[in-house]
C-alpha cells in the first residue's frame, strides 16, 4: 500500500498540521502540507482515478477537489488557488448555470478521469485557511471516513520524538498536594525520551492531563501526536490512537480537551480521563481513566506518546498515597441556572425567548441569563455547546438596516436579519450580550484598475476592492452587457475578480459593466461603468 500513492506535491513534505490533532472546535481530518508560504504550487493526483466531487465555498475548504481511486479510497485536496485547465471548464459551466461562485456537484465517473501524477490544481489559501498550504485527506470511499494519510503511505521524514510541555493533576474526588483544584506539576527532562515529574502526594480518585506536541524533520510547527497511552503500575488506563476518525467524532473534541483551561490560556491540555456520561467513542478508557489512590501505597503512573513514524516519549509520575490537610478547596461553579443534560429549558422575557434542547451540553452547565434594558445577557465563558440553542427576539418597531448582533470579546458581530414575521430568530452555539443594532452604511466599491471609459484589451482581469464596515459583505452580482458574469470573491483580501478567459464572448467593442454589493443588513451599492475591449 505504501507504493500505491505518490506525494500530492513536488516539494519535500513538511507538515503544519497532523491527522486528528486537536483544533479549537474539532479534530483535524487530514494533514496540512506546507507550500513554502506561497500559492500556485502544482498539486498532483496521488493515484489513478476520477474526480468524484467539486465544492467551492467562502469558508471551510474553499476550493476543494475529491478524487476516487481504484483501491476504494478518496483523496481530498483543499484550499486550492485554482483547478487545472482540464477541470476548470466543468466548474465554470456549473457556476454559470447556477449563476453562483459557490458550487457543489458530483461529476460522473466517466467525465474527468485523472492519472497518477497528473496536475489537478494549484495550492492556495481559499476558505477558512490562515496561510498558504494544502489540506490533504485520504478517506474510505464507501463511508467517507478519513484515515491517517501517513499510515496510507504518504511519506514524511520524521526522526524527532514528541515533546511534553506541561503536566496537570486533577483531583476528581480526592486531594493532590493538599489541593482539591487542578494543579500543574513540575517536570524534568531526563534525556531525549524521558520526562519525570516531582512525586505527587494524593488520596482518593485522581487523574492527569498533558500538553504536548510533535514535530517532523525540517518543520517547526507544533503538531499533534499519533498515539497516547497511560497505565498505572502496568495496568492500562487510557489509549488514544489516531489512525482513523469519523466526522461524527468532532462533536466530542471538547471532552478530550480541558476546555476551561483552553478558554483561559488557549493551550490544549489533553485529559487522560473521562468525566462525562458519554465518552469519546474512539478513545479507550479503562475505569474512565481514573486512579483510586489509597493511604500508604506508592504508585507509578506512566504515559507514552508515539508519533506515526514510531518515535516515542515517556513520562513517569510517582504517586505517594497519603492523606493531608486540604489547603486549596474546590471552587464553586459559575453562577446561573444549572442546565441539566436530560431536560429541555425555555426562558421567556417580554421581548425574547431562549430554548435549550436536551443534550445541548455534555454535562450539567450553569448559564446566567438576564435582561439589561434592551440587551439580553447569556453568560458562562466555559460553556461548550453540543447543539445550538434557539433564540427569538421580538421587536415591534422596524427600522431600516436592523439586525441581531452578538457581542463577544468587546466586539459586536452580525447574527441574523429580521424574518418574514418581523422577528429575529437564530440558532447559536455562542453566548454573550445580544441586542438589535442598526446598520445604515452601504458597502464601498473601489475599481482597482480604473477601467472607466478606457481601452483594456491587454488586461487579463477586472478587480474591485469591496468593504463593509459593520455587518460585512453578504452577496454580490455582476453583469457585463446585461449578462450575468462570474466574480470570484476573496474575503481575506476584500477583493472581487472577473477573468476575461471565462466563457464570455465579447463580440462588440464597447462594454457596459454593472456590479451590485449587498451587506448583511440589506444595504447595497451599485457600480456602473463603460469600458472598451476587442477580442
Amino acid at each position: 500500500m505504501a507504493q500505491y500513492y505518490q506525494p500530492p506535491v513536488d516539494i519535500p513534505i513538511q507538515l503544519s498540521g497532523t491527522f486528528a490533532e486537536l483544533r479549537g472546535t474539532h479534530f483535524h481530518a487530514g494533514i496540512d502540507i506546507r507550500t513554502q508560504s506561497k500559492e500556485g504550487l502544482p498539486l498532483r493526483a496521488v493515484a489513478d482515478g476520477y474526480v468524484s466531487r467539486i465544492k467551492i465555498q467562502q469558508g471551510g475548504y474553499g476550493k476543494a477537489l475529491y478524487i476516487n481511486h481504484t483501491n476504494g479510497t478518496t483523496s481530498v485536496y483543499a484550499h486550492l488557488q485554482r483547478y487545472s485547465d482540464k477541470i476548470v471548464p466543468f466548474v465554470r459551466k456549473k457556476q454559470y448555470a447556477n449563476k453562483s461562485y459557490h458550487v457543489h456537484f458530483y461529476p460522473e465517473p466517466t467525465e474527468i478521469a485523472v492519472k497518477k501524477g497528473e496536475i489537478i490544481g494549484f495550492s492556495g489559501n481559499t476558505g477558512s485557511s490562515y496561510g498558504p498550504h494544502l489540506h490533504f485527506e485520504l478517506r474510505n470511499s464507501a463511508n467517507q471516513i478519513p484515515f491517517n494519510p501517513i499510515l496510507g503511505g504518504i511519506d514524511v521524514k520524521d526522526t524527532r520524538r514528541p515533546i511534553i510541555r506541561e503536566v496537570f493533576a486533577y483531583p476528581i474526588n480526592g486531594v493532590i498536594n493538599q489541593s482539591e483544584e487542578k494543579i500543574q506539576l513540575n517536570i524534568t527532562q531526563k534525556n531525549d525520551s524521558l520526562f519525570v515529574t516531582n512525586p505527587v502526594v494524593a488520596h482518593g480518585k485522581i487523574s492527569f492531563g498533558i500538553q504536548h506536541f510533535d514535530r517532523q524533520d525540517n518543520s517547526y510547527n507544533k503538531n499533534g501526536t499519533f498515539e497516547i497511552s497511560a497505565n498505572l503500575n502496568g495496568k492500562q488506563r487510557f489509549l488514544a490512537r489516531f489512525d482513523t476518525l469519523s466526522f461524527d467524532d468532532t462533536k466530542h473534541m471538547h471532552k478530550l480537551v480541558d476546555y476551561k483551561h483552553y478558554v483561559d490560556t488557549k493551550k490544549k491540555v489533553m485529559r487522560l480521563f473521562n468525566p462525562f456520561e458519554v465518552a469519546v467513542p474512539f478513545v479507550e478508557f479503562f475505569e474512565n481513566g481514573l486512579i483510586d489512590i489509597h493511604e500508604g501505597i506508592r504508585y507509578t503512573y506512566n504515559v507514552t506518546l508515539r508519533d506515526a513514524a514510531g518515535n516515542s516519549t515517556h513520562l513517569i509520575i510517582p504517586i505517594i498515597g497519603k492523606k493531608e490537610e486540604v489547603w486549596v478547596q474546590k471552587k464553586q461553579p459559575n453562577k446561573g441556572k444549572m442546565i441539566q443534560t436530560d431536560r429541555d429549558y425555555l426562558f421567556e422575557f417580554d421581548a425574547a425567548e431562549i430554548y435549550f434542547n436536551a443534550n445541548t451540553f455534555s454535562e450539567s452547565t450553569p448559564i446566567d441569563i438576564s435582561m439589561d434594558k434592551d440587551t439580553l445577557c447569556i453568560e458562562n465563558p466555559y460553556a461548550y455547546f453540543n447543539k445550538p440553542y434557539k433564540l427569538t427576539v421580538k421587536k415591534t418597531d422596524t427600522l431600516k438596516g436592523e439586525y441581531l448582533a452578538l457581542k463577544q470579546a468587546n466586539r459586536w458581530g452580525f447574527v441574523t436579519k429580521r424574518n418574514a414575521k418581523g422577528n429575529f430568530t437564530a440558532k447559536l452555539k455562542n453566548i454573550g450580550r445580544i441586542a438589535v443594532l442598526q446598520d445604515t452604511i452601504a458597502p464601498t466599491i473601489i475599481d482597482q484598475k480604473n477601467i472607466s471609459n478606457r481601452w483594456i484589451s491587454l488586461e487579463k482581469d477586472i478587480r474591485f476592492s469591496v468593504k463593509d464596515l459593520e455587518t460585512g459583505i453578504d452577496r454580490y452580482e455582476g453583469y457585463l452587457n446585461d449578462n450575468w458574469i462570474l466574480f470570484e470573491y476573496e474575503h481575506k483580501k476584500g477583493e472581487l475578480t472577473f477573468r476575461f478567459k471565462d466563457p464570455i464572448k465579447l463580440s462588440q467593442v464597447k462594454h457596459k459593466l454593472k456590479l451590485i454589493i449587498w451587506d448583511k443588513a440589506g444595504n447595497n451599492t451599485t457600480f456602473e461603468t463603460t469600458f472598451y475591449r476587442k477580442e
